[in-house]
């Protein structure tokens, strides 16, 4: 994980985003040491949340999160399902066992099967999610990172083998999902980082397709190897990543808000994002009618799922309330959310001019 950049891309964006997966999962683990503490925890529970935060990001590939589209569509799998594997049937196991850990137990944990304990790991105000906004905010120099982690740490507390937040502290998850709502169009969805990552992918895929990387390794690889494949390699995987290793990255050539698709637009947006085939039908007829070599007119379809918010819950005068009941600003927050997302269409800044005409041809609609 210390070859693993947590923000994948981004660093051509924000220079001093270097930071690794490494660091992340070291600040997770703290945090959740401090969690079991102030919960007053028995030893061994603390022992197993610290073990899961720590290892909850074990089954990333190259560049993090960049790579996870083509770990699920080749693997048909989800990074969290590939961090069970790792732990299960690596040196990490011996480690566990070790440590008086059964490794089935950490997954369970991480897979949220173990109530408070896997909301600890995974939940609206997680130990995962407390770290990383923090973190991203202090190495892009970005002002949204600034968080109440101690009066969010002290007002939360089990409640029916779930993990809930008392009033006092609903202060505290307001800003917290604050800071992520502003992250996100700032850092994890910035247009620049968004074209190196769909440029990073398409790269890769062909490289899976010419048969120069087998996808069933490609978890197994971190950003220097990837790094090392673009180089070797000719033709579009060599020129793409020497694209990058220059920071000569496409350019917008088209947007669509989420917003102003029709709901049979948005339908076919979802649809396409798990039929690859068409998705690359799509870019060749799109690159074949502007006279565009294919492979250089590339279409971002943002996951809609990836930013949506998880449950959770506030303890008020006893009764238990949705996290966005007890908050009008996170309902507020939830449904603005789609309004960051744009459909996007990406292509080498010589060829923006022939893209003008899609104004009135959307190829979705």
């Amino acid at each position: 994980m210390r070859r693993l950049k947590q923000l994948g891309m981004t660093y051509l964006v924000y220079p001093s985003a270097n930071h690794t997966r490494f660091e992340h999962s070291l600040g997770a683990l703290h945090l959740a040491g401090k969690l079991g503490e102030k919960l007053n925890l028995p030893a061994d529970a603390r022992k197993k949340i610290r073990f899961a935060a720590l290892l909850h990001d074990a089954g990333h590939g190259p560049l993090s999160h960049t790579s996870e589209e083509l770990l699920q569509r080749y693997l048909g799998v989800s990074h969290e399902k590939i961090t069970e594997r790792v732990i299960e049937n690596s040196e990490i196991t011996g480690i566990l066992e070790e440590a008086g850990v059964k490794p089935g137990k950490i997954c369970d944990i991480i897979a949220g099967k173990h109530g408070y304990m896997s909301r600890i790991i995974s939940s609206e105000f997680d130990v995962d999610r407390m770290d990383f906004l923090v973190r991203d905010a202090h190495h892009t120099g970005v002002a949204y990172g600034v968080i109440d982690l101690d009066r969010l740490l002290n007002t939360l507390r089990i409640y029916n083998n779930d993990l809930v937040v008392e009033k006092g502290g609903l202060k505290a998850v307001e800003a917290l999902l604050v800071a992520r709502f502003l992250m996100i169009p700032t850092v994890y969805l910035h247009h620049t980082s968004r074209i190196a990552d769909v440029m990073f992918l398409k790269a890769t895929e062909h490289a899976i397709e010419a048969g120069l990387l087998d996808y069933e390794l490609l978890y197994k690889m971190d950003d220097y190897s990837m790094q090392n494949l673009f180089r070797n390699s000719t033709g579009y995987v060599y020129d793409i990543g020497a694209m990058l290793d220059r920071r000569e990255l496409f350019k917008k050539a088209y947007s669509k808000p989420w917003m102003e698709l029709s709901e049979e637009g948005k339908k076919k947006a979802i649809s396409l994002r798990k039929n690859v085939v068409k998705w690359k039908k799509i870019e060749d007829e799109l690159a074949s009618d502007l006279g565009i070599e294919n492979g250089y007119a590339l279409l971002d379809i943002p996951s809609i799922s990836h930013y949506k918010e998880t449950a959770g819950q506030v303890i008020i005068d006893d009764e238990l309330l949705e996290i966005g009941e007890a908050s009008p600003l996170i309902r507020i927050l939830r449904k603005a959310q789609e309004e960051l997302l744009d459909i996007e269409i990406y292509a080498p800044k010589e060829h923006l001019e022939k893209f003008e005409k899609l104004e009135s041809e959307w190829y979705l609609e």
